[in-house]
């Protein structure tokens, strides 16, 4: 952690600690105080997986305190209530506590102000405001930061803050037992089992992708010519998409396509596959089906892998229409795959074949900027120079080799 980050944690512990002893008339070392804390750090132990990581259940109970206790209680629940993952670090202890604190203090009084939506809404703010100015620290651009986080968070708080709106109400009010406590546990019953099974169906979708992923390195191992193209195409078509300005999730989905861009070959005879020229009709026309096996062999898994169907199918379509499997021309073929079109040329331009050498980096590039316009949109081959130019690690493939075995 730099100079400049933890002058940032810094403040943000020194400006939590001054709001909660400038409210601490309101403090409550109460069964209120006990009760949020414990089941606050219970709850952090459970993790919410998400494309962009892993958000704790905690704020559950620290949204529930603030909107059932007065700010400087509930601002010492969301300190005390977690508990950290991994060893101790001593700057992301002070950073959490100081950020949770502080979220449900000004949620708290956000509450007593204006209502329990106003509170929930001021302590996701909170916390976004947190992370990004964390991230700035760090040295990460500060509109991407936020518009990454709250992408990711916001589904997970607004599917959930009813649930700490329900906590919060059957603790003051309880309707089943004489203690509001038990009854909010029971209300929390339903939702814990949802997210157990939440869990295993995210498990069930990361196991699925590298069942898939695992046959294309298979597909790949049988021809030394083809080893780790995939993964090349996968890192080119990653950063296209970034350059263009895509969100880090539909990028995600970009570097995903590209990864399973050929899983259609592996119904495709090996002697075609492996023939060096001279392909007869018959022949071509099983390697120009290999989109359409592409998404008939991912169909079952369709509810894990449907986002990446486009690049799979239509990888092969040209700008002019002139492509297969369906003849799409211009705009009509998705962004995703007119993405992984070019970096799965410009992979295999350089990259050697059994009837030919490997092109340089810099004959290739001319030749797919002689494409755009014909094969390949512009506006991704204008991207892909600009990629280009920054000299990346897959700009060679003996480099890219080197560095991804080593």
């Amino acid at each position: 952690m730099n100079a400049q980050t933890k002058l940032i944690v810094l403040s943000l512990l020194a400006l939590y600690l001054g709001l909660l002893f400038g409210e601490i008339r309101t403090f409550r070392a109460d069964q209120g105080l006990a009760f949020f804390a414990l089941l606050g750090a219970v709850l952090s132990r459970i993790g919410i997986p998400l494309q962009f990581g892993r958000l704790t259940m905690g704020f559950v109970a620290h949204i529930a305190a603030a909107l059932a206790l007065p700010p400087a209680t509930a601002g010492a629940v969301g300190a005390l209530g977690y508990l950290g993952t991994g060893g101790f670090n001593p700057w992301k202890e002070a950073f959490n506590r100081a950020q949770l604190g502080l979220a449900a203090f000004l949620a708290s009084t956000a509450n007593q102000v204006a209502g329990p939506l106003a509170g929930g809404a001021v302590y996701f703010l909170t916390n976004l405001g947190a992370l990004t100015l964390l991230g700035v620290g760090l040295g990460k651009p500060p509109a991407s930061l936020w518009s990454e986080n709250f992408r990711a968070f916001l589904p997970s708080y607004l599917g959930l803050f009813p649930v700490s709106l329900t906590v919060s109400a059957l603790y003051r009010h309880p309707l089943v037992t004489p203690w509001g406590g038990a009854d909010a546990l029971i209300a929390l019953f339903p939702v814990v089992y949802v997210y157990f099974l939440w869990v295993h169906q995210v498990r069930l979708a990361n196991a699925m992708r590298n069942i898939v992923e695992a046959s294309v390195r298979y597909l790949e191992a049988k021809d030394p010519y083809t080893a780790y193209h995939s993964e090349r195409v996968a890192a080119i078509a990653r950063d296209i998409a970034l350059e263009m300005g895509l969100p880090p999730d539909q990028a995600r989905t970009v570097e995903l396509g590209a990864r399973l861009h050929d899983i259609g070959k592996v119904k495709v005879p090996d002697p075609v596959l492996k023939k060096e020229r001279g392909l007869s009709k018959e022949e071509w026309d099983a390697i120009a089906k290999h989109p359409l096996y592409g998404v008939e062999l991912l169909r079952p898994l369709e509810s894990f892998l449907g986002e990446v169907f486009p690049v799979v199918l239509y990888h092969h379509e040209r700008w002019d229409g002139r492509g297969y499997p369906e003849g799409k021309a211009g705009y009509e073929i998705p962004l995703t795959a007119r993405i992984v079109a070019v970096a799965d040329a410009y992979e295999a331009m350089t990259s050697d074949r059994p009837y030919r050498r490997a092109k340089s980096p810099e004959e290739a590039l001319k030749e797919i900027q002689d494409l755009a316009g014909t094969q390949f949109d512009p506006r991704v081959v204008e991207a892909f120079i600009r990629v280009w130019e920054k000299n990346p690690v897959w700009k060679k493939k003996n480099e890219y080799l080197k560095t991804t075995l080593a």
